[in-house]
């Protein structure tokens, strides 16, 4: 009886910030875009996942076109382009070594399963500023 409430205790708690159904709609508030691989000063080239932020892992199945910016120290814009989400890595036009830090802008306040094609949606869009390594 104590590992059945054990266990059930455990998926509750996996659970508690994962997505809802409000109305007609998956709502997941706690999703982020994330730097999996960052070589933009040597290569040009980055790589990004959604991911969940109460456990600060990717969830590979997420996906979403989004807008990136790339600015120096003194936040001047050094390039900036779209991203159609159907691939992980974004590549540059050429390495930046100058590059400070990048602006990510999912398009929509949705992202999409790609395994059922389910819009899960946000209150607004994930927007994340990221200090290149």
């Amino acid at each position: 009886m104590r590992v059945l409430f054990a266990t059930i205790l455990l998926v509750a708690s996996f659970s508690v910030n994962a997505q809802t159904k409000v109305g007609n709609r998956w709502v997941d508030n706690n999703l982020t875009i994330q730097v999996k691989i960052d070589r933009i000063k040597a290569k040009g080239e980055f790589y990004i996942c959604i991911a969940d932020t109460s456990r600060g892992e990717c969830i590979e199945n997420l996906v979403s076109g989004v807008e990136v910016k790339v600015f120096d120290q003194n936040d001047q814009l050094l390039w900036e382009g779209i991203a159609s989400g159907r691939t992980v890595g974004l590549s540059l036009p050429k390495p930046m070594p100058n590059a400070h830090y990048l602006k990510i802008n999912t398009f929509k306040p949705w992202v999409v399963n790609k395994s059922t094609g389910t819009r899960i949606h946000q209150d607004e869009r994930i927007s994340v500023k990221y200090y290149v390594q």
